[in-house]
C-alpha cells in the first residue's frame, strides 16, 4: 500500500498531502494490529486493590485539605 501513495504523490502537486494521509494511515495500522500472543491479563490481589483505595483516598484528602487552606489564605 505505501508504494501505491507513493507513486500517487509523487504525481500529484498535492503531495506532501498524501504523504502525510500515508503515514497517518500507517500509524493507524501500526495501532490497531493485536499485540503479541501469550500475554496474560493481570488479576489484581486485594493486598493491591487496598493500597490503590488508600493511596486514592489520601490524594483526595490532601487535595481538600489543600482548598480548604487556599480558600482560608485567599479571604
Amino acid at each position: 500500500m505505501p508504494v501505491l501513495f507513493s507513486r500517487l504523490g509523487n504525481s500529484i502537486p498535492f503531495s506532501g498531502l498524501f504523504r502525510q494521509l500515508e503515514q497517518e494511515m500507517e500509524t493507524v495500522i501500526r495501532v490497531l494490529q493485536p499485540g503479541p500472543l501469550g500475554i496474560i491479563e493481570h488479576k489484581f490481589s486485594a493486598e493491591e486493590i487496598r493500597w490503590a483505595q488508600a493511596t486514592v483516598r489520601e490524594a483526595v484528602n490532601n487535595w481538600r485539605r489543600n482548598t480548604c487552606i487556599e480558600k482560608q489564605s485567599s479571604m
